[in-house]
């Protein structure tokens, strides 16, 4: 496998979202793109999405979106708002989209990283901002991972867990960071195809394992077009005025 990795979390079937990081990594000159689940859900092209990153071979891991599609009983985990959501995207997919759905893996493991949707070891619920420091602290410590990969929550954040047992908390934002050794984080992704940290333009990171370096980048895309779509399609107006970074 390739050392440098392109990290594509929550695409919420965004197609145009997704193409414009696809186009930003053939840049980068990527080695693997990998993605931390959540193809579908939300957005207006789930069908797209998912033949797109099955004609890549792009490997995944299972989102609580992508398993619920298949499972009308997961429903109940989700507000009234996003059940529609689910049983929107449900009817949009194919059967053969909702069959690779089905076999995506929990967790993927590339060169000493672990990615998982929700949460380490292997949660695809759990959402990070959910577990308090010492639960971070004890599973981070437990792995035989010294970098985690997660999405889920949308949001861009390092979890640094240095030597001394001190765990350090920080937002990420556009550039370079070191990620040194003896040291173990989790890299909470941010979103491709639905960031929620007021800024519209699509997230990625590229993770970068020979010179242990994590770069996140800031993507333009045509938002304007997707809102039109999520409206057009069906879906609750609330899902559009989030993706241009507006408060429901």
């Amino acid at each position: 496998m390739g050392k440098k990795i392109a990290i594509l979390s929550d695409i919420h079937a965004n197609l145009l979202a997704l193409e414009a990081c696809l186009k930003d990594a053939e840049r980068e000159q990527v080695d693997q793109l990998l993605s931390l689940g959540d193809l579908v859900g939300y957005g207006p092209q789930p069908e797209e999405v998912v033949r797109l990153v099955s004609a890549l071979d792009i490997k995944s891991v299972m989102g609580n979106h992508d398993y619920a599609v298949n499972a009308v009983r997961a429903e109940k985990w989700f507000n009234p708002q996003a059940r529609t959501v689910v049983a929107l995207t449900r009817r949009l997919l194919s059967e053969e989209s909702l069959e690779f759905l089905k076999g995506l893996p929990l967790t993927m493991t590339t060169n000493g990283a672990l990615l998982v949707h929700g949460f380490p070891p292997n949660s695809f619920k759990t959402y990070l901002y959910m577990v308090p420091e010492r639960g971070i602290k004890r599973v981070l410590s437990s792995l035989e991972q010294d970098i985690v990969l997660v999405g889920h929550t949308h949001e861009l954040f390092s979890y640094r867990l240095k030597p001394t047992g001190e765990l350090r908390v920080k937002p990420l934002t556009e550039g370079t960071m070191s990620l040194y050794p003896g040291e173990r984080y989790i890299i909470n992704a941010g979103s491709v195809g639905q960031p929620r940290d007021g800024d519209p333009r699509a997230k990625y990171l590229i993770l970068d394992l020979d010179n242990r370096e994590l770069t996140t980048k800031f993507i333009q895309y045509d938002w304007m077009r997707v809102a039109r779509m999520i409206i057009e399609r069906g879906f609750p107006e609330t899902y559009a005025k989030r993706l241009l970074g507006r408060r429901p």
